[in-house]
């Protein structure tokens, strides 16, 4: 696929990947399964954290300060590169 403006090709895997509405990650999430479903949760929180910021209630967002939001950030790295580790030794 050839995106406007560019003279190199996309496939089309990773245009979808790019465009993807982010209410769609965890269907597809939910298809690859394991631990990619499992990350895909904590970074839709995170998303949505990003948005709403910390509430200690607890009703806009599941982090009531900012450093468990950065536990889960912190995890989420950690586990992504590990992951791309396995990928790319």
């Amino acid at each position: 696929m050839r995106i406007r403006g560019m003279k190199e090709r996309v496939d089309r895997v990773d245009w979808v990947i790019v465009v993807m509405p982010t209410s769609y990650l965890k269907d597809v999430a939910m298809v690859i399964g394991g631990k990619v479903d499992l990350l895909t949760d904590k970074a839709l929180w995170v998303h949505q954290y990003q948005y709403n910021g910390p509430d200690p209630e607890r009703v806009l967002s599941p982090y009531k300060d900012d450093g468990s939001a950065r536990r889960d950030i912190e995890t989420l790295i950690r586990e992504m590169e590990e992951m791309l580790r396995s990928i790319n030794p």
